[in-house]
């Protein structure tokens, strides 16, 4: 990465390619193509996830060999009069293109002039053959280098595998000849204008059988909008800079961390992923090569998800189309060189359902390969102890894996306590006062000798009222004077009511007179919320309730030294039992109902997609 924090890597030129082919045919082999039908249907089942992994590495051929501009377009049969499954596709690339001989070599297996290479994507030479039959029998790579004509070697797998024990056959077959492209694919019109392209490489796949077989991918529109979708992520470090078109629309990046402002999904909704700081160290290898290792991270809040944030925690809630992105990239994502890899679970703990919210990206560079363990499809990542140990360290050159995991859950877990506490705030502020409070009202009665306030809690009481009206007056855009006397009329009405919000290391209720009212505000930072109240049945919390309007009122009406005595023994109530309730049992209810949340949602995406 730059300063600029810009991907760059080494570009292919063509002079490497022509000694990579004078010193190929100094050897005397010929093309070397293996191509009989064990090895051909051993390939074609090398297990991309999907028709977009595998074009992938097209992308990444053009991409390393200079190329700006990635050009993805559908070709239709004269017979096909509907045009609603494409029966071929051509992918353009504007890069430096290929000399003759070289497309020759690049369409087998292990042809290429990057071998070993550490400064771009591809190192093996299999990207380009393995895709392609995992997606057809028969394709054609054209290509022209700014020198030269256009040039093409065709594949047809039947014939190929007709001629693999004929050598010279097998090289007449996959000899360069001068060709001419297309005239669908000239036609199309988009960033590239074929007609005036000095360099550059198209590849047209012809009988996309595989392709066929596949539900949901067939069909055009599903198919550009997967492909514009997984693109988006793959590449999303590299797009706008690199320009991706798929049937003339243009890619745009989708970050599973939901961070790149430019990119997909990430307004959504007005809740917006946090950046949460993370590490970079460096990395020696064996060898005695450095390479560097980033660590992003994003905390999404527990109703990030909804279409309607406000209905956090209710039946029904109708997810957005964020969604499908945190489900299907949760766990650690890995990219190398900024190029998108795979996911991974940490090894110390199982991302869960509610993990979607925790989001952990971590970029490598390629010359720390080996600590990976990246597969030559470069769709899986398996790291070694050695690295894992590096990644878990929190000390200095370690990416401190388990603390922001564990900080990041905590983050999530909050979020969704603080949620809860403004759905309760938002029925508390409802026009028919709680079973407790009217319960409260009525047993007011039974009170032998009313105590009579202070006038400094009386004056205590007004500032409480005044607080609470500047506050409603600035959400609700209303002037004071005229939310005062609304606060003054209900508070007087209802004599008693509960709110609620976090107050950390704090007692697990705190009393508070405002104006008339005696109101209990409850912790939901405490485990008296998160491991008995919140998981109560109705009839259980309203007795809560009552117990808790009890102490309060008792509270509130001492004088002197019992008023003190009241506030030093709430606190000291509120350790004891945060105490005991930790060792009661493991805090499980909070990630169980967020795990509930989150399947629920998950549920409703299933369902939704289904009936579109």
């Amino acid at each position: 990465m730059t300063d600029t924090n810009k991907p760059t890597m080494n570009i292919d030129n063509v002079e490497r390619q022509r000694e990579y082919v004078k010193a190929q045919k100094s050897k005397g082999n010929g093309l070397g193509l293996v191509f009989a039908d064990a090895f051909l249907r051993g390939m074609r089942d090398i297990g991309y996830k999907s028709p977009a992994w595998a074009l992938a590495e097209e992308l990444d051929n053009a991409f390393q060999a200079a190329a700006q501009t990635v050009s993805i377009r559908f070709g239709f049969d004269k017979s096909n009069k509907t045009q609603t499954k494409p029966d071929m596709i051509a992918l353009i690339d504007d890069g430096n293109g290929m000399i003759p001989d070289m497309i020759s070599y690049a369409v087998r297996w292990g042809g290429t002039d990057r071998e070993g290479d550490r400064t771009g994507f591809g190192r093996y030479g299999y990207g380009l053959p393995s895709s392609l039959v995992s997606l057809a029998t028969h394709y054609t790579v054209y290509s022209k280098t700014r020198e030269g004509d256009w040039h093409a070697v065709t594949v047809d797998l039947a014939q190929l595998a007709d001629a693999a024990s004929d050598l010279k056959k097998t090289e007449e077959l996959l000899s360069p000849r001068s060709g001419k492209l297309p005239g669908w694919v000239i036609a199309a019109e988009d960033k590239i204008d074929l007609q005036n392209l000095k360099s550059g490489t198209v590849i047209v796949v012809e009988d996309l059988d595989r392709l066929h077989r596949l539900g949901g991918w067939i069909k055009v529109e599903s198919l550009k909008s997967k492909l514009i979708q997984q693109f988006g992520v793959i590449y999303r470090h590299w797009v706008p800079d690199k320009r991706i078109l798929v049937d003339g629309v243009e890619v745009q990046a989708v970050d599973p961390l939901f961070l790149m402002e430019h990119g997909r999904f990430y307004d959504e909704s007005l809740v917006r992923a946090v950046k949460v700081d993370a590490r970079s160290f460096e990395v020696e290898t064996p060898s005695g090569k450095k390479g560097q290792i980033t660590i992003r991270a994003s905390h999404l809040p527990a109703n990030f998800q909804l279409v309607n944030p406000s209905e956090y925690g209710r039946k029904g809630a109708k997810t957005n189309k964020r969604l499908e992105i945190m489900r299907d990239y949760n766990g650690l994502v890995i990219c190398r060189e900024l190029r998108h890899i795979d996911h991974i679970s940490p090894r110390w703990t199982k991302f869960q359902n509610y993990d979607y919210n925790t989001k952990i990206e971590i970029n490598f560079d390629p010359e720390l390969d080996e600590f990976f363990g990246i597969t030559t499809s470069k769709q899986q990542i398996v790291i070694d102890d050695e690295m894992w140990e590096k990644l878990q360290h929190s000390g200095k050159g370690g990416g401190a894996l388990v603390d922001l995991v564990k900080d990041l859950r905590n983050k999530f877990e909050t979020s969704g306590i603080e949620l809860a506490a403004q759905s309760e705030n938002e029925v508390a502020t409802a026009e028919e006062p709680r079973p407790s409070a009217v319960a409260m009202q009525e047993s007011e009665k039974f009170d032998q000798v009313p105590s009579v306030p202070t006038i400094e809690q009386q004056e205590q009481a007004a500032r409480n009222l005044d607080h609470v009206a500047t506050q409603r007056a600035i959400i609700t855009k209303k002037p004071k004077e005229e939310v005062l006397p609304e606060l003054v009329q209900q508070t007087s009405t209802f004599r008693f009511d509960i709110e609620f919000a976090a107050i950390p290391e704090g007692p697990f209720y705190r009393p508070q007179r405002l104006g008339e009212q005696k109101r209990v505000i409850l912790n939901t930072d405490h485990p008296f919320y998160t491991k008995i109240y919140s998981g109560s049945g109705a009839d259980v919390r309203g007795a809560l309730e009552v117990l808790l309007f009890v102490l309060a009122e008792r509270e509130l009406e001492s004088k002197g030294d019992s008023e003190t005595f009241y506030k030093a023994e709430r606190q000291k109530w509120s350790e004891r039992l945060r105490h005991a309730l930790n060792r009661l049992g493991a805090d499980s209810s909070i990630a169980d109902k967020a795990s509930a949340v989150a399947e629920m949602m998950h549920m409703a995406a299933e369902a939704e997609a289904s009936q579109n």
